[in-house]
């Protein structure tokens, strides 16, 4: 790595991966990326800018309390874009 990187980008796609088929959302890639870009507006980024920077903070930030919160925040995220879709502007 030898950029600076949102490690937290990284986490909130994961959890969106893990959790995509269970949402009840529209599923176009338009509501996909409106749906991460929300979150992530809502979480704290963690910047790193090499691969052990990256596991330090992964490391600090894998807990099952923050795991809630990124979970909290992507159901924040599917409500707010599944009230007001850009899909079909």
């Amino acid at each position: 790595m030898d950029k600076y990187h949102n490690v937290m980008e990284t986490l909130v796609i994961n959890k969106l991966n893990e959790i995509w088929d269970t949402l009840d959302c529209c599923k176009c890639d338009k509501c996909r990326n409106d749906i991460i870009a929300c979150t992530l507006n809502q979480m704290k980024p963690k910047y790193a800018v090499t691969e052990e920077g990256e596991l330090y903070v992964r490391l600090c930030i894998l807990s099952a309390e923050h795991e809630f919160e990124v979970v909290k925040a992507i159901a924040i995220s599917v409500r707010t874009v599944s009230e007001h879709p850009k899909h079909c502007i």
